[in-house]
């Protein structure tokens, strides 16, 4: 079938000069009868113009659409896919955090691209935005078996089917083992095939040999470097994927030397960067055309390293696992180097899909005739298992939403929004949940009825005579998108006197914040930090907590990023990800004190302030002026400029005296302070 053979495609001239593939035809034809759909195909089979096929469908037929993407990166590609496509004639808005604001921002918009958070804080504000939505695209729909993204998917596809059964649903996916269950759950047809545009071959690397996948082939003798080799000097790029962050930056290092006469000398500007442990290191490596990825690397190292790659600048990869389920990044060459991980005190094999998922990133569509996958195994056993993961059946994807902490969270929401307002709503909702449907004999009344009693003693929820209604409290802990035991906590620290250190604490103890690892190194100092806060306890949970909330005070108190990272042993993006979390509970408690007391409200917003910049309260107004973050801040301040009144008035060579401002920088500052000045945000 020729794409040009799709009327709706008319106004897109990009999507009419090639053939379609038959899944693509098939889902295209599903989707143009109004039906809903779940395309289970491997990676780069062009699941993507199913699912723009549909979107703009469902906008030409008057309606809005929604795209899920479960990770802010992934959210950011697909939506400058859509404005590249569609910009001319939709509006198309991206939104990512901010769990506060309602689904009114979808009223500007036709398309919005968000996160699976981002969609499910929509429909704690308002589900009725769902009856506005014509197409929902859920991409990565496999991470319903996530025990972290699952649930949260599963709430809002049972939401929207439950608030608007005429929405249609097009899932998205990796090939997934138990497809037609998932199908039937979300009232999808399903398409399923095995089919690659560029051909996947897989072997196994074992003792200086590599074996194919086909019997039929003969194995040969290699090592890892020979694959690598021949991939880049044939044009190819590699990705090899380790268990650990420092495996990953160890070969990155021994790889570009030991390799250094098949590797280009790309030019890569990294810029400047003081603030990344991991800055000195990935310059090296980068100049020889090879560089490591992980999540302790910052937002903005990350991004240099995935764009260099695409541009071809990088040819090898060094990576944990969490790339395979980020952005889209292929290469012609992927090797899965290491088969384990250690968790929970032991070492164990890491699952089908999660190799499926790194192997699905070998052959490059456009730029690959073929792509090439290589499993190592070390020993006998490992040699076995990678056969097992060839010929072996992908495990099927399981609910996660039983836990008790997601009862509590999605059963206040369930009331809170008005989806149930019953023992037997709220049952019968849970039951139409993926959950429900692979737990039918599970007696789902005695656990709902246990968390309805603890919305109810903790004054979430109140009944009269059967019938569930939020009270404010339970109505606002729904929109700020936060547990209940977090509530909990938060509302605590309003019966005592106010203290940054103990708010911050406090904010790490809750459920919604995951505590950094303690390490041996760790003990001593956080051991100290809990006693000066008169806690006695010491479970491994409260030393996370502990150790986290000494991070977070370190960053308010203007320690530079590299001192707190070394002396933490984390990374810039870890850091980042916990001050993310910290500003969304802190903002959260903000909240809290508007409605029980105000008197503290002034004292949280400041220290939301805080967290948010990573600044000392004296220099809040500073960071006001566009351009000027919490370094340039504190050098104007001790220079001498403590308030905008003082820089409005400065001459631009007194400014571009202190380190960090240039003449055009300085000019800058000076106007952004009068500006601010002048709408009276001063």
């Amino acid at each position: 079938m020729k794409a040009s053979e799709i009327s709706i495609f008319d106004s897109v001239p990009d999507f009419t000069d090639f053939d379609l593939y038959p899944h693509q035809a098939e889902a295209i034809k599903i989707i143009s009868s109004g039906s809903s759909v779940m395309v289970s195909v491997p990676t780069a089979s062009g699941k993507s113009l199913v699912a723009y096929y549909a979107i703009h469908r469902a906008i030409k037929n008057g309606s809005k659409a929604i795209y899920i993407a479960p990770l802010k990166a992934l959210a950011k590609e697909k939506f400058d896919e859509l404005r590249e496509l569609f910009g001319r004639d939709y509006r198309i808005g991206l939104s990512l955090g901010d769990y506060d604001s309602g689904p009114e921002i979808l009223k500007g918009y036709d398309i919005i691209v968000c996160t699976s958070e981002k969609a499910d804080s929509f429909v704690h504000h308002d589900p009725d935005f769902l009856m506005d939505i014509g197409t929902m695209v859920v991409d990565e729909i496999h991470n319903l078996g996530d025990s972290t993204r699952g649930p949260t998917l599963e709430m809002i596809i049972t939401a929207a089917r439950t608030v608007n059964p005429a929405i249609q649903i097009v899932a998205l996916s990796a090939t997934v083992s138990n497809y037609e269950e998932l199908g039937e759950w979300m009232g999808a047809k399903v398409i399923y095939s095995d089919f690659r545009p560029v051909p996947l071959k897989k072997f196994i690397m074992h003792k200086g040999r590599i074996f194919p996948e086909d019997d039929e082939e003969e194995p040969r003798d290699g090592e890892m470097a020979d694959v690598i080799i021949d991939s880049i000097k044939s044009g190819g790029q590699v990705l090899l994927f380790l268990n650990t962050r420092k495996r990953a930056e160890k070969f990155a290092e021994e790889l570009s030397e030991n390799l250094s006469d098949y590797l280009p000398m790309p030019d890569i500007d990294l810029g400047e960067n003081d603030s990344d442990r991991y800055y000195d290191k990935l310059k090296i490596t980068m100049k020889r055309g090879v560089a490591f990825h992980h999540a302790g690397l910052s937002y903005k190292l990350r991004e240099a390293v995935e764009s260099s790659f695409k541009e071809g600048k990088l040819k090898l990869i060094t990576a944990t696992p969490t790339l395979a389920a980020g952005i889209n990044l292929p290469a012609r060459t992927v090797i899965v180097r290491d088969l384990t991980r250690f968790s929970d005190g032991y070492s164990s094999y890491i699952s089908t899909m999660e190799v499926e998922q790194m192997m699905g990133r070998a052959g490059r569509p456009k730029y690959d005739r073929e792509g090439f996958a290589y499993v190592y195994c070390s020993t006998k056993t490992a040699f076995e298992k990678g056969y097992e993961y060839f010929r072996g059946e992908l495990e099927p994807i399981r609910s996660s939403m039983g836990q008790e902490k997601l009862m509590r969270f999605n059963i206040l929401a369930i009331i809170t929004t008005g989806l149930a307002s019953d023992l037997q709503g709220v049952i019968g909702f849970l039951d139409s949940t993926l959950f429900g449907k692979q737990n039918e004999t599970l007696d789902v009344e005695s656990a709902v009825s246990g968390v309805l009693q603890f919305l109810q003693k903790n004054d979430f929820v109140k009944e009269t005579k059967g019938k569930y209604s939020p009270t404010s409290f339970g109505q606002l802990v729904c929109n700020l998108y936060i547990d209940p035991e977090s509530a909990i906590t938060l509302r605590s620290l309003l019966d005592k006197d106010y203290s940054a250190e103990r708010s911050i604490l406090s904010i790490c103890m809750t459920p919604d914040m995951t505590g950094f690892y303690v390490s041996q190194n760790d003990i001593m100092e956080v051991t100290a930090f809990l006693e000066s806060m008169d806690i006695q306890r010491y479970d491994e949970e409260t030393m996370k907590a502990a150790k986290t909330a000494m991070v977070i005070i370190d960053w308010i108190n203007e320690v530079p990023i590299l001192e707190i990272s070394q002396k933490y042993d984390i990374g810039a993006g870890d850091l980042e990800g916990k001050i993310s979390s910290a500003d969304w509970l802190s903002f959260a408690l903000s909240r809290l004190s508007q409605k029980f007391k105000r008197d503290m409200m002034h004292d949280f917003e400041v220290l939301n302030l805080r967290i948010k910049e990573g600044i000392g309260s004296d220099i809040i107004p500073l960071v006001a002026i566009p351009g000027i973050g919490r370094v340039r801040a504190r050098r104007l301040y001790n220079s001498g400029l403590k308030s905008l009144a003082e820089i409005s008035q400065a001459s631009a060579s007194r400014i571009s005296s202190i380190p960090g401002f240039s003449t055009k920088l300085a000019e800058s500052t000076i106007s952004g302070a009068r500006r601010l000045i002048k709408s009276g945000l001063a």
